[in-house]
Protein backbone atom coordinates (compact mmCIF):
# COMPACT_ATOMS: atom_id res chain seq x y z
CA UNK A 1 0.00 0.00 0.00
CA UNK A 2 2.86 2.54 1.23
CA UNK A 3 4.77 1.99 -2.35
CA UNK A 4 1.52 2.24 -4.46
CA UNK A 5 0.94 5.88 -2.24
CA UNK A 6 4.57 6.87 -3.45
CA UNK A 7 4.23 5.87 -6.96
CA UNK A 8 1.09 8.20 -7.33
CA UNK A 9 2.74 10.78 -5.37
CA UNK A 10 6.00 10.41 -7.96
CA UNK A 11 3.51 10.45 -10.83
CA UNK A 12 1.90 13.54 -9.60
CA UNK A 13 4.87 15.03 -9.17
CA UNK A 14 6.87 14.43 -12.81
CA UNK A 15 3.17 15.84 -14.14
CA UNK A 16 3.24 18.66 -11.93
CA UNK A 17 6.55 19.74 -13.06
CA UNK A 18 5.83 18.83 -16.84
CA UNK A 19 2.85 21.24 -17.01
CA UNK A 20 5.01 24.18 -14.67
CA UNK A 21 7.73 23.76 -17.22
CA UNK A 22 5.33 23.97 -20.06
CA UNK A 23 3.61 27.14 -19.14
CA UNK A 24 6.57 29.23 -19.57
CA UNK A 25 9.26 29.70 -22.33
CA UNK A 26 11.50 32.74 -21.48
CA UNK A 27 15.51 33.43 -23.10
CA UNK A 28 16.27 35.70 -26.51
CA UNK A 29 13.83 35.37 -28.27
CA UNK A 30 14.06 35.14 -32.25
CA UNK A 31 11.40 37.15 -34.46
CA UNK A 32 9.25 34.43 -36.96
CA UNK A 33 6.88 37.17 -38.17
CA UNK A 34 5.11 39.91 -36.64
CA UNK A 35 3.19 37.61 -34.24
CA UNK A 36 5.26 34.66 -33.97
CA UNK A 37 8.34 34.33 -32.11
CA UNK A 38 10.71 31.11 -31.49
CA UNK A 39 12.44 30.72 -27.95
CA UNK A 40 14.90 27.78 -27.53
CA UNK A 41 13.88 26.06 -30.59
CA UNK A 42 10.29 26.43 -29.52
CA UNK A 43 7.77 28.24 -32.03
CA UNK A 44 5.51 30.46 -29.71
CA UNK A 45 2.05 32.79 -31.58
CA UNK A 46 2.10 35.78 -29.52
CA UNK A 47 -1.51 35.26 -27.81
CA UNK A 48 -4.28 38.12 -28.70
CA UNK A 49 -2.75 39.23 -31.85
CA UNK A 50 -3.27 38.85 -36.05
CA UNK A 51 -0.43 40.95 -37.44
CA UNK A 52 0.26 40.90 -41.49
CA UNK A 53 1.55 37.63 -43.33
CA UNK A 54 5.25 38.27 -44.13
CA UNK A 55 4.54 38.55 -47.72
CA UNK A 56 1.35 40.55 -47.61
CA UNK A 57 1.28 44.35 -48.47
CA UNK A 58 -1.24 46.87 -48.98
CA UNK A 59 -0.99 50.49 -50.65
CA UNK A 60 -0.70 53.45 -48.76
CA UNK A 61 -0.49 57.35 -50.68
CA UNK A 62 -0.55 54.90 -53.74
CA UNK A 63 2.49 53.14 -53.35
CA UNK A 64 3.34 49.69 -52.13
CA UNK A 65 3.11 49.12 -48.98
CA UNK A 66 4.71 45.86 -47.08
CA UNK A 67 2.96 45.25 -44.11
CA UNK A 68 4.35 41.91 -42.93
CA UNK A 69 7.90 43.21 -43.34
CA UNK A 70 6.96 46.04 -41.35
CA UNK A 71 5.43 44.43 -38.65
CA UNK A 72 7.95 41.72 -38.15
CA UNK A 73 10.73 44.37 -38.52
CA UNK A 74 9.00 46.17 -35.46
CA UNK A 75 8.79 43.37 -33.40
CA UNK A 76 13.13 42.45 -33.80
CA UNK A 77 13.51 45.97 -32.88
CA UNK A 78 11.21 45.26 -29.45
CA UNK A 79 12.87 42.19 -28.48
CA UNK A 80 16.50 42.18 -30.10
CA UNK A 81 18.80 41.43 -27.04
CA UNK A 82 15.87 41.50 -25.00
CA UNK A 83 15.07 38.67 -22.10
CA UNK A 84 11.42 37.79 -23.42
CA UNK A 85 9.08 35.18 -21.27
CA UNK A 86 5.99 34.09 -22.31
CA UNK A 87 3.72 32.49 -20.27
CA UNK A 88 1.64 29.72 -22.43
CA UNK A 89 -2.11 29.80 -21.98
CA UNK A 90 -3.47 27.73 -25.02
CA UNK A 91 -2.70 25.91 -28.31
CA UNK A 92 -3.62 26.56 -31.42
CA UNK A 93 -5.21 24.48 -33.97
CA UNK A 94 -1.64 23.73 -35.61
CA UNK A 95 -0.68 22.32 -32.55
CA UNK A 96 1.74 25.47 -32.23
CA UNK A 97 1.94 27.15 -28.15
CA UNK A 98 -0.27 30.14 -27.77
CA UNK A 99 1.14 32.83 -25.13
CA UNK A 100 1.50 36.38 -23.77
CA UNK A 101 5.01 37.37 -23.71
CA UNK A 102 6.48 40.33 -22.16
CA UNK A 103 9.57 42.15 -21.72
CA UNK A 104 10.25 42.91 -18.48
CA UNK A 105 6.06 44.54 -17.60
CA UNK A 106 5.79 45.06 -21.44
CA UNK A 107 3.55 42.76 -22.76
CA UNK A 108 4.80 42.57 -26.51
CA UNK A 109 0.99 41.65 -28.24
CA UNK A 110 -0.28 45.00 -26.50
CA UNK A 111 3.00 47.07 -27.88
CA UNK A 112 2.57 45.70 -31.33
CA UNK A 113 -1.57 46.70 -31.08
CA UNK A 114 -0.39 50.32 -29.69
CA UNK A 115 2.11 50.52 -32.87
CA UNK A 116 -1.06 49.56 -35.16
CA UNK A 117 1.19 46.96 -36.41
CA UNK A 118 -1.01 43.84 -35.51
CA UNK A 119 -4.96 43.85 -34.79
CA UNK A 120 -6.23 42.45 -31.67
CA UNK A 121 -7.60 39.02 -31.76
CA UNK A 122 -9.55 38.48 -29.06
CA UNK A 123 -11.85 35.89 -29.92
CA UNK A 124 -9.98 33.07 -29.63
CA UNK A 125 -8.30 33.38 -26.29
CA UNK A 126 -9.26 30.43 -23.76
CA UNK A 127 -11.80 30.82 -21.00
CA UNK A 128 -9.31 31.43 -18.22
CA UNK A 129 -6.24 34.32 -19.27
CA UNK A 130 -4.99 37.15 -17.72
CA UNK A 131 -4.72 38.79 -21.09
CA UNK A 132 -6.85 42.46 -20.41
CA UNK A 133 -9.54 42.44 -23.53
CA UNK A 134 -10.31 46.06 -22.41
CA UNK A 135 -6.67 47.49 -23.15
CA UNK A 136 -6.56 45.23 -26.25
CA UNK A 137 -9.52 46.86 -27.70
CA UNK A 138 -8.73 50.35 -26.34
CA UNK A 139 -5.46 50.15 -27.92
CA UNK A 140 -6.84 49.13 -31.18
CA UNK A 141 -9.40 51.83 -31.34
CA UNK A 142 -6.42 54.23 -30.26
CA UNK A 143 -4.44 52.83 -33.25
CA UNK A 144 -6.83 53.29 -35.75
CA UNK A 145 -8.24 56.49 -34.68
CA UNK A 146 -4.87 57.86 -35.09
CA UNK A 147 -3.42 56.34 -38.42
CA UNK A 148 -1.01 54.62 -36.89
CA UNK A 149 0.78 51.54 -38.77
CA UNK A 150 -1.78 49.18 -40.70
CA UNK A 151 -4.79 51.93 -39.87
CA UNK A 152 -2.87 54.03 -42.23
CA UNK A 153 -3.02 52.23 -45.34
CA UNK A 154 -5.44 50.06 -47.37
CA UNK A 155 -4.52 46.50 -45.76
CA UNK A 156 -6.32 43.38 -46.02
CA UNK A 157 -7.24 42.16 -42.59
CA UNK A 158 -4.80 39.43 -41.82
CA UNK A 159 -6.75 36.81 -41.31
CA UNK A 160 -8.80 37.42 -44.53
CA UNK A 161 -5.84 37.82 -46.69
CA UNK A 162 -4.83 34.03 -45.68
CA UNK A 163 -8.68 32.94 -46.76
CA UNK A 164 -8.20 34.44 -49.77
CA UNK A 165 -4.54 32.98 -50.57
CA UNK A 166 -5.44 29.80 -49.43
CA UNK A 167 -8.67 30.00 -51.52
CA UNK A 168 -6.70 30.59 -54.89
CA UNK A 169 -5.95 28.19 -57.57
CA UNK A 170 -2.32 26.79 -58.08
Amino acid sequence: MRRNALLVLFAALVIVHGSAEAADYSGRARVIDGDAISIRNQRIRIAAIDACERDQTGLKDGRLCPCGAAARSYLGKMIDGQHVRCDIIDQDQYRRLVGQCFIGDVDIGLAMVKAGLAEAMLRYLPAPHSISEVQYGQAESRARDGGFGVWSAEIESPHEYRRSKSSRIP
